[in-house]
């Protein structure tokens, strides 16, 4: 059979409204769609099945010439990615494909399954979803698909005739069972990032989970189990992505420095083997990192570390549950620049009771921080986050308004912001943020001398002039 992964275009998205995030995702780069990657590689390595990869927004693909390349192609099945923010691009290119060969069976996966599941599966253009992480279940799938055994009866498969029934959220138990994603099956040179010393970048999962809940977040992954791929494992992937020809490596765990041992075990085979590779990771700023820690990441290739601050008030840390001590998240910066590693720092403005006081405060402690990047989103309540199920259960938010919309994506959401804050005082504040924090001739001084490739450098420049001048 042919299979056919579509990560669709992003044309519409929901929070229309917000579009200073629009135009600095545009900006910044693209990612490899790495679930998609590791669903097609798991695919390709244990079948004899027929893959490819359409990446629309990273070969910048619209709708008229994704048909054609659907045509070309012509698959059995397709596999979606759903993403909420970008709904109805997913189902737009539901549709297109129906269109193109009615019986092609279509497949939605992603995020958006994990919290929709039975919208989704209810839509005239999509045959099957996966619920949870899809490399075991989606092969299963094909698999009995080509053999015509029964499909409704795969756990994580969802069809509309077992809608009903109550699936299990699939995970991998051992990462180390999976195939290193293929990376071949994208065009490696499309993907760039504007913080990475130079470009192709790719990025890497060395675990999946995080173990906390922030009030603000819907990941799939939290207040969930961490597990972690081996040492050995991470660093054998990562020779296999430089031997591509690839130097700079972003690290998308939720949080990288969990497990403080296996960050020293990578760090050590790292320089027990001599590679050369710049590295970039998340982390959170209460994890036991101390001098010694940071400089074997320094010398193992670890370029910048960033870190999901959020705020810079000590009582909004306790609102949003997560509770950091903002004087060790003084202390943790400094020792980051003390060896020479960036720092990034990820803020929200409009939280749930905050004031202007409070938002002001954020903005100043990243400044104070002297962060290398801090970029600045106005908070909205996600679907399934602690903060929106609370706020529709004390008629704080007086209707289910993701629910409207992923019911008529047509429409795009209006007043999404927390209740009491206005829509553009919080866009003022934004826009008011990055001018702070960005041009201030310390922080303009610091990032011309950064060690960066020039063509970075005059690409942040032409942004930073695009978006705010």
């Amino acid at each position: 059979m042919k299979v056919l992964f579509i990560f669709p275009p992003k044309e519409n998205w929901a929070l229309r409204e917000v579009k200073l995030h629009k135009k600095i995702d545009e900006e910044s780069g693209h990612y490899p769609p790495l679930g998609i990657l590791y669903v097609a590689t798991y695919l390709l390595k244990n079948t004899n099945h027929q893959v490819k990869i359409i990446d629309c927004p990273a070969e910048e693909i619209r709708y008229d010439s994704l048909e054609q390349q659907i045509k070309n192609f012509f698959p059995d099945v397709v596999g979606i990615y759903f993403c909420t923010e970008y709904l109805l691009d997913s189902l737009k290119t539901a549709q297109l494909v129906k269109k193109i060969k009615k019986d092609t069976i279509v497949v939605a996966g992603g995020p958006h399954i994990f919290i929709y599941p039975k919208q989704t599966i209810k839509n005239e253009y999509v045959d099957y979803c996966i619920f949870g992480e899809g490399e075991i279940v989606f092969t299963e799938f094909i698999n009995a698909l080509d053999t015509a055994k029964d499909i409704d009866s795969i756990p994580g498969v969802i069809s509309k005739r077992n809608l009903y029934k109550e699936h299990v959220l699939q995970k991998v138990p051992l990462l180390d069972i999976l195939p290193y994603p293929e990376r071949s099956l994208l065009d490696i040179k499309k993907y760039k990032s504007f913080i990475t010393y130079s470009n192709p970048i790719t990025t890497m999962m060395t675990s999946r989970g995080c173990a906390y809940n922030c009030y603000y977040c819907n990941s799939i992954e939290r207040a969930q189990k961490v597990r972690f791929h081996s040492a050995e494992y991470v660093v054998k992937e990562m020779e296999s992505i430089i031997n591509l020809g690839i130097r700079d490596i972003l690290f998308f765990d939720e949080n990288f420095t969990f497990d403080i041992k296996r960050v020293e075990d990578i760090c050590d085979e790292i320089i027990s083997k001599k590679i050369k590779v710049r590295w970039h990771c998340r982390s959170r700023a209460d994890m036991k990192l101390d001098k010694r820690i940071l400089k074997k990441m320094k010398d193992a290739g670890c370029r910048l570390i960033q870190f999901g601050i959020e705020t810079g008030s000590q009582r909004l840390q306790k609102v949003i549950n997560k509770n950091l001590d903002l004087e060790r998240v003084k202390q943790v910066v400094k020792m980051c620049k003390d060896v020479g590693i960036l720092v990034y720092g990820n803020f929200m403005l409009g939280l749930p009771t905050e004031t202007k006081e409070e938002m002001l405060q954020t903005i100043n402690f990243a400044i104070e921080l002297g962060l290398d990047y801090a970029p600045f989103g106005v908070f909205n309540p996600l679907p399934e986050s602690v903060f929106y199920i609370h706020a529709l259960k004390e008629k704080i938010i007086k209707k289910d308004y993701w629910l409207e919309y992923v019911e008529n994506p047509e429409e795009s959401m209006k007043d999404y912001w927390w209740p009491k804050h206005d829509k553009n005082f919080l866009n003022e504040m934004n826009y008011l943020a990055f001018k702070k924090f960005y041009f201030r001739p310390t922080y303009i001084l610091k990032a011309l001398f950064r060690k960066q490739a020039l063509k970075q450098k005059l690409w942040q420049a032409k942004a930073a002039i695009k978006l705010f001048l």
